[in-house]
């Protein structure tokens, strides 16, 4: 599961690739190729992070490509890409040469290299890539069979990739009948003698070296415009790419075709060629690319030759009147639109398109129709309801008004319930009847009205003089229909509402009074009861003339035990006078400020002596200087009475006392925290609770927590309690306080 895990993170890392190209930026075909390797390394499911270079080889020699490359690897060292791929043999060659230190260890990948440097390639071992070789005999017979003509020219000048050119044209044509006239041993008789004979003949143009054009009359030859401008008719057949063929080629009349992918599908009107194409260009790089990142070795992917094939551009066919029926079945027509390529389904969907589109506008209009004969009943339904509503408001204390340019139009029955002449209220003239503890909140809701949505609020207003009455003012902004703001509501009037409301509140207050005072004397009848008893029969014991039997030490016992629920018994009563004292107001507190940590020393001090031996008393000291604003005495009182809820509750371990502060909200907490039996979760919320006691055994009254709790309250404070059973307390106090200025 782990391994399966790794392996999910690292197949959503994003790949380094450095992708190197032979032209300018601008070249038409670079922006498909670079969406044909996101999609094909998509394919492969590798993220990849592509990075691209341009060398633009044609306006550089060979040495300014070299340092090209070399400067711009220097500029990616630090992103230190983990494959390298490079298309065509500028780029492959510049690349190479250069012998940059990132090549030794960087698997490279190139593709469309028509004419490879086998010696310089042999020098790296983490190289492979696939040979775009060229085809010529295919090709030539490729435009003889379309075109018909036996005469095809191309133009290829005297520089080292034209020669390597030329050798190759030579020695694939040398065992065929297809003869090779590139240095114009032919001339314009023997030419045409050819032929005739049924041989297909390929001529070269120079565009740079006039003079080999041909053998014969130099004068004419010299005149390039005049040679090309003569060969102009015949098909063109591009073999190598760079600007002057791009230029040249352009001044064919005839079917251009190509031995190379470059501006194949461009807009460059070439008809087709037996070559690489761009996809399977792509393709083939990509999948070597993919198998070295997934893990296999460079070195067991050999070089290989491209997989080729006969393509034809439909764009092109068009621009040469051609038809399907004129391109052999084996050749693939690229571009071709899905009407021509699958003529019955396209009229299917033609005719099933107008079908719907005919039902869905017979439909709109029967829906049309509907909407408007239902529009209708419901206008006249509304006329039913308009007049039923108005019956209905006239005998209510709901009236309807609307705003209207900052002025607020009631309607007729408003005023005449009110004993008042109609007339409009402005939004000032309104708040004048309003109460003033209300103003605030209705001026917001009226002012804001342009807020969309619904909104009401419950105020006072006196209208007419005879009384404020409670009123609830209900408002709903939307957008019209011209494309403003419409507001509307309705003013209810909720006295009568407002005073049952009121009466109930305080039958229930009555109510609560009572059931609490019943549950308070309960409580105290059961807690007083306890002692008495105890007093009362062990006094009785004590006062029998039969004693005889009761030896001396069990008469102290009871005298004890006599003493023990008295004091149980005069706690009871001072708690009781304690809690009503607080809650009835009667009990005073004397506040000031006081340094924190001298107090808490003093409790520490005081009760060091009086804490259980087997004990650990710990004193934990938070921040000095922190002043707090509290009845002292009151504030001592909660605090021994958690030290003494520890010590009870404590058999061994410790009790610490210290605090806190808290400076993101200006607060110190105090705490007594132990490590006795603890609180059970579901006892928490009851802790406070008065007479609660978390064992009926215990001895305690079970109102201090209670007391502690109100006197906290009084001092605007708060108590916390955090506790697990079998574990222990902490029970804190949370107050404001300030730090003392030095």
């Amino acid at each position: 599961m782990i391994l399966l895990l790794l392996t999910s993170c690292y197949s959503k890392e994003e790949r380094r690739v450095l992708v190197i190209h032979s032209y300018e930026k601008d070249y038409q075909g670079y922006a498909e190729f670079n969406k044909l390797i996101k999609k094909e390394f998509a394919k492969a499911h590798i993220p990849v992070k592509l990075t691209f270079f341009y060398l633009n080889c044609e306006i550089n020699n060979e040495q300014q490509e070299i340092d090209k490359i070399n400067n711009f690897l220097d500029s990616i060292a630090g992103w230190e890409p983990e494959l390298l791929l490079v298309n065509d043999d500028q780029a492959t060659y510049s690349l190479l040469k250069t012998h940059h230190p990132l090549l030794k260890g960087i698997p490279i990948v190139f593709s469309g290299v028509n004419y490879p440097n086998w010696e310089l390639i042999g020098q790296y071992n983490n190289v492979t890539g696939f040979h775009d070789k060229i085809d010529f005999r295919k090709n030539l017979e490729m435009v003889h069979r379309l075109t018909g003509k036996n005469h095809i020219y191309t133009i290829l000048d005297f520089t080292f990739l034209d020669r390597k050119v030329r050798n190759d044209i030579d020695n694939q044509l040398k065992s065929t009948d297809i003869i090779s006239n590139l240095d114009w041993h032919l001339g314009k008789n023997d030419t045409r003698k050819e032929a005739e004979k049924g041989h297909i003949i390929i001529n070269a143009l120079s565009a740079r070296n006039l003079s080999k054009n041909q053998n014969k009359d130099q004068t004419k030859g010299g005149d390039f415009i005049w040679s090309i401008s003569k060969y102009s008719t015949l098909p063109y057949l591009q073999t190598k790419f760079d600007y002057t063929t791009v230029t040249m080629a352009s001044l064919s009349t005839r079917q251009r075709f190509t031995t190379i992918n470059e501006l194949f599908d461009c807009g460059r009107d070439f008809l087709g060629g037996y070559i690489t194409p761009m996809h399977i260009q792509v393709e083939e790089s990509v999948h070597a690319a993919a198998r070295i990142l997934n893990g296999e070795n460079v070195a067991d992917i050999p070089i290989q030759e491209s997989a080729k094939g006969y393509f034809i551009d439909w764009n092109a066919m068009q621009k040469e009147h051609l038809t399907i029926a004129d391109i052999p079945h084996e050749y693939t027509i690229i571009n071709i639109p899905f009407k021509t390529r699958h003529p019955i389904v396209w009229w299917f969907a033609l005719l099933g398109s107008i079908t719907a589109i005919v039902g869905l506008l017979s439909g709109i209009t029967y829906l049309y129709w509907r909407e408007t004969k239902r529009k209708r009943s419901i206008l006249y339904e509304l006329e039913d309801e308009k007049e039923s509503l108005a019956l209905a408001v006239e005998g209510s204390d709901t009236y309807a008004w609307r705003l209207k340019d900052d002025t607020m139009v009631f309607e007729y029955a408003f005023w005449k319930n009110l004993g008042m002449a109609p007339h409009p209220l402005t939004i000032d003239r309104f708040l004048s009847f309003v109460d003033a503890d209300y103003l605030d909140t209705t001026q917001a809701l009226l002012t804001k009205n342009a807020t969309n949505g619904k909104h009401f609020i419950k105020l006072k207003c006196d209208f007419n003089g005879t009384g404020y009455q409670w009123w609830e003012l209900r408002c709903s902004t939307m957008k019209s229909a011209l494309g403003g703001q419409k507001t509307t509501g309705l003013l209810l009037n909720i006295e009568d509402y407002k005073k049952r409301e009121q009466e109930l509140i305080e039958a229930r207050k009555m109510a609560e009074k009572a059931e609490l005072k019943e549950s308070f004397l309960a409580n105290i009848s059961h807690e007083i009861r306890t002692p008495l008893n105890a007093i009362v029969g062990f006094s009785t014991l004590l006062a029998s003339p039969d004693d005889t039997d009761i030896t001396p030490e069990e008469k102290e016992e009871y005298i004890n035990t006599i003493n023990r629920n008295s004091e149980l018994l005069l706690k009871l009563i001072n708690d009781i006078l304690e809690l009503s004292r607080i809650e009835s107001g009667y009990m005073s507190f004397d506040c000031n400020d006081y340094p924190l940590d001298a107090l808490i020393r003093d409790t520490y001090q005081t009760h060091k002596i009086l804490i259980p031996g087997q004990l650990h008393f710990l004193l934990e000291e938070g921040e000095k200087g922190l002043i707090v604003h509290v009845d002292k005495n009151r504030l001592v009182q909660v605090i021994t009475n958690f030290l003494n809820n520890a010590s009870k509750f404590t058999r061994e371990g410790s009790i610490k006392l210290g605090w806190s502060y808290m400076p993101q909200t200006e607060e110190v907490e105090i705490y007594v925290e132990d490590t006795g039996i603890g609180i059970p979760q579901s006892e928490q919320k009851m802790i406070f609770g008065r007479f609660y006691k978390q064992n009926e055994f215990a001895q305690g009254t079970g109102l201090g927590l209670s007391i502690c709790k109100l006197i906290i309250e009084k001092l605007q404070g708060r108590l916390s309690l955090r506790s697990e059973a079998g574990t222990g307390s902490r029970f804190s106090i949370f107050f404001s306080c300030k730090k003392q200025s030095i």
